[in-house]
């Protein structure tokens, strides 16, 4: 996993998110300056005025030259990078807060507005770079799960598969995570304890096993379960 690249750009606070600063001698000759406070970055420099924060790579990606002038074809390709590195960040923002799915975080970016293309490349090189591991993410969400499974919140194995997916987790890999974190044990447990916990609270045998049916618990445990409980109080 490499580490992160931070990218921003100086804009006035009504220019739009994404669109390097506008010069006026649009044949201006582009030129290059390392940041004292930040090495890491570069700053695009065009008619003593900074249009852009870049970091090394992306400077060297726009093959300057030192006859580059600033057009409107450079800037096009400036406010790609100014967008991809603020997709990046924006996604590794929400990461810091809990882990996401691929498809997580690309609702979430579009929700921000950002270009389609912009979010499809900033998520295929956070997931080059190790941050976005789809299968990891859903064995981590098992695992919370499992382990906060309780009588007033049941969880099956079902519901789990199709929370995963719901997430844009594929299938097989959801249900390969869910057979691995949640055991079939684990599983019942929850069903009983979720059932008696609603019968203490006053519903009827009909009412909760309908409830737990709807949390994805199978026809075949919630039917043993039924007979128990009737056998019980038979007895």
């Amino acid at each position: 996993m490499t580490s992160t690249t931070t990218l921003r750009m100086k804009r006035s606070p009504r220019r739009a998110a994404g669109t390097p600063r506008s010069v006026g001698a649009a044949a201006a000759l582009v030129t290059t300056k390392v940041l004292e406070r930040n090495p890491n970055m570069v700053a695009l420099v065009v008619a003593g005025r900074t249009v852009a924060i870049l970091s090394h790579d992306e400077v060297r990606s726009l093959r300057l030259g030192p006859k580059t002038r600033w057009s409107a074809q450079l800037k096009a390709r400036v406010t790609g990078l100014v967008q991809h590195g603020r997709a990046r960040e924006a996604a590794l923002r929400m990461m810091a807060r809990r882990a996401h799915t691929r498809d997580e975080l690309q609702r979430g970016l579009r929700k921000l507005k950002y270009p389609v293309a912009c979010v499809a490349g900033a998520l295929d090189a956070l997931e080059r770079d190790g941050w976005i591991d789809d299968a990891q993410c859903a064995a981590a969400r098992v695992a919370q799960w499992e382990r906060t499974t309780t009588a007033r919140k049941p969880r099956s194995a079902a519901w789990m598969v199709a929370k995963l997916t719901a997430a844009g987790i594929d299938a097989e890999v959801a249900e390969q995570c869910v057979t691995r974190g949640m055991s079939s044990a684990t599983e019942r447990r929850s069903a009983e304890e979720a059932l008696a916990n609603a019968l203490k609270g006053g519903k009827s045998l009909r009412a909760a096993l309908a409830a737990l049916s709807r949390r994805g618990f199978a026809p075949e445990l919630l039917e043993e379960l039924a007979v128990r409980h009737e056998e019980h109080d038979g007895g």
